[in-house]
């Protein structure tokens, strides 16, 4: 649990009136706690991009942001991540040439303050092996809030070691372009065609370049705002590597 610093107001007595003076003084210790969780695929392999995600919360009562570490350790030197996020750091950044890895540091949430956090941090696994990925929650000082550990077996890289794992999946690659067409009265988004086995396609509509607010379907109504707009539509095609989106040419409604 953490103890914050804060400002207070102290008031004197002097000639003439009441004199407020800034001082800083120890505030309670907080009542909340702070949580973290990590996930990502149990297996992955050399050089294939993975994403860890990093989830939590703050406690209500918090009013600064926080940070996020994970680090990437090999269970022959650790069996358990340490409590402090600095020793994490040492021990990963000594062990680089066994695959030990600092993934990231004092990565800040997407959270000011109180509130729950979800963010995907990338990963690409350097030597093969069993890791700890050991994550954790600081205020960007000395003190760690909260912490996670989550296992990662890491296979040799395609066409190496006894047991080739298999190709690693690379994110989609857009080959031609996405396209509006009509038909009757709804514009239609044509995808375009994508390498790398996209698992799932998602479309978001343009009028003069600005997002169109609750156009994610794959067609759009034509009504008489759009009249005279340029319309476009963008698709974003993704799979367990990553995604990538692709926009097409305006097309001019009349």
């Amino acid at each position: 649990m953490r103890i914050r610093k804060l400002n207070w107001l102290r008031r004197m007595p002097v000639a003439g009136g009441v004199l407020v003076l800034l001082g800083v003084g120890a505030a309670p210790a907080l009542a909340g706690t702070y949580t973290l969780n990590l996930s990502a695929p149990p297996a992955s392999g050399v050089g294939q991009p993975m994403i860890i995600q990093a989830s939590g919360s703050n406690p209500p009562d918090d009013f600064f942001f926080s940070w996020l570490a994970i680090h990437a350790i090999p269970t022959s030197v650790l069996s358990a991540c340490p409590a402090d996020q600095n020793n994490a750091f040492q021990i990963a950044s000594s062990t680089y040439a066994q695959g030990g890895e600092v993934v990231t540091n004092h990565q800040r949430e997407d959270v000011d303050a109180a509130g729950n956090f979800s963010m995907p941090v990338a990963h690409t696994p350097r030597k093969p092996g069993r890791f700890l990925l050991c994550g954790y929650t600081d205020d960007g000082a000395t003190t760690t809030l909260a912490t996670a550990s989550l296992a990662l077996n890491v296979e040799d890289a395609p066409g190496s070691g006894p047991n080739p794992s298999p190709s690693p999946i690379a994110k989609p690659v857009n080959l031609t372009r996405p396209r509006v067409t009509r038909s009757a009265r709804r514009l239609v988004c044509r995808r375009g065609s994508w390498s790398n086995q996209p698992s799932r396609y998602s479309y978001r509509w343009l009028v003069n370049g600005k997002r169109k607010r609750g156009a994610t379907g794959r067609t759009l109504a034509i009504t008489r705002a759009l009249r005279g707009r340029r319309v476009q539509c963008r698709v974003t095609a993704s799979n367990a590597a990553g995604a990538a989106a692709a926009v097409s040419r305006p097309l001019r409604i009349r």
